[in-house]
């Protein structure tokens, strides 16, 4: 019996252990794993195919074909030469027309010279590229989706404990009062105002704990894992600046929507082909009833010149007015980004000071209540002014707590603008 108590005292540190252990590596590495990560994974993967389709077009397409025909007259096999039918005459031999041909051969065609090929290719890699940027943005985003509900979780569970600790204190406070009150040194009233608050803040605890299980649940929906507490994590390197990642799937869709202009406008060029064949044919000749077979085959390049085509006209301005439509649209996220950007930094920058001020100010109050209990113990104080006085306590800490939420959200936005990994600046 004692041995089993051993074992289920092991395995509960152990699990103790790995709760503890659990790090903001490991959900970013959970987060590689989950469905959202992977579709865009799938969406790169399927633009490759995409591209890879384009390129094979540049290659020949050769075609196994077998036909049967009847003809109401008898037809020719294949073209015959004047000097063959002369000898066949001659001969009495069978002619090589006949009602029902059979025919089995191969068909090869290849593209030369095909203009909008080349720039379709353009097109494809560039659409490739703009995938893989917002893949890699997604992430990113995600990321800071979870390093903002892992501090939001932080400041629930933080706020939780302030209010805990203030109940506490009220409860201290209200049994000495109830003895006061038993020895007629206090009014009855007193320990209504007490028990109010008391209420006041254990609702707000009830409150708390319902936005920490939405947190805790998005948390989970990002990274299969269910937190019971927040994962400790600190900035070990600054955000860098400089390039507008967040602009590379916008700028990488631009180009390839001028290949596809230049794709239409390659439809007016010429286009070279060649092409060949080769088949046996079988009949009956006509003649004689006889079965004759004969090879025929042909090679030719063709020329391909567009004289007039009105939908190449329209597809070509259909591709320019698209083309302006994103410019401008990227143009206006480039300047907002920028303006966002510019003002995140400035916020940043005296959020920093904020913290350190909102610092100060709980360990201020946390000394203000300290003589608030000694002022209202020897009845120097009113029930109203030690209550504000819990009350600032709890809203200095909880202002505390929101700056830290707030600071997280605006690193993890800069590092969605700028395409920093989150994995290089929280640890």
């Amino acid at each position: 019996m004692k041995y089993v108590q051993i074992v289920v005292f092991l395995l509960a540190v152990s699990m103790t252990f790995g709760a503890n252990a659990l790090t903001m590596q490991d959900l970013f590495r959970a987060l590689k794993k989950q469905p959202v990560t992977k579709v865009d994974a799938l969406n790169v993967k399927s633009l490759s195919y995409a591209r890879k389709k384009t390129l094979s077009e540049f290659y020949p397409k050769i075609y196994g074909i077998a036909s049967y025909e009847h003809y109401n007259s008898p037809v020719s096999l294949r073209p015959i030469t004047p000097t063959e039918s002369a000898e066949i005459t001659r001969t009495g031999g069978s002619f090589a027309f006949s009602k029902d041909i059979l025919s089995l051969g191969l068909k090869v065609d290849v593209p030369v010279f095909v203009y909008p090929l080349f720039a379709l290719t353009k097109k494809a890699l560039m659409l490739q590229d703009s995938a893989r940027a917002r893949k890699r943005l997604n992430f990113i985003r995600n990321e800071a989706t979870i390093v903002v509900l892992n501090a939001r979780l932080e400041y629930l569970q933080s706020l939780k404990r302030a209010l805990r600790a203030r109940i506490a204190s009220l409860n201290a406070q209200l049994r000495t009062l109830k003895i006061a009150v038993k020895n007629g040194r206090a009014a009855g009233v007193s320990l209504l105002k007490i028990r109010n608050m008391i209420d006041q803040l254990t609702m707000q605890i009830d409150q708390i704990d319902s936005s920490e299980k939405a947190v805790v649940s998005a948390i989970e929906t990002l990274t299969s894992i269910r937190l019971s507490k927040p994962v400790p994590m600190r900035e070990v390197s600054s955000v860098k600046t400089g390039t507008l990642y967040s602009l590379k799937p916008l700028v990488d869709s631009l180009k390839a929507q001028s290949y596809e202009i230049e794709a239409k406008k390659g439809r007016l060029y010429p286009s070279v082909y060649l092409q060949a064949s080769v088949f046996r044919k079988f009949g009956t000749a006509y003649n004689t009833g006889d079965s004759v077979t004969k090879n025929f085959g042909s090679v030719g390049v063709y020329l391909q010149v567009p004289l007039f085509d009105k939908t190449i006209y329209t597809d070509i301005q259909k591709a320019k007015s698209d083309y302006l439509k994103k410019r401008f649209q990227l143009e206006q996220t480039r300047l907002a980004l920028l303006s966002e950007a510019g003002k995140l930094r400035s916020q940043l920058a005296i959020l920093e000071h904020s913290v350190v001020l909102a610092q100060k100010r709980v360990e201020n109050q946390k000394k203000l209540l300290k003589y608030a209990k000694v002022a209202f113990g020897l009845g120097r104080m009113t029930e109203e002014e030690f209550l504000r006085y819990e009350s600032e306590l709890v809203q200095a800490q909880a202002d505390l707590y929101d700056l830290r939420v707030k600071k997280w959200e605006i690193i993890t936005r800069l590092a969605v603008i700028y395409g920093n990994n989150l994995e290089e600046i929280v640890r």
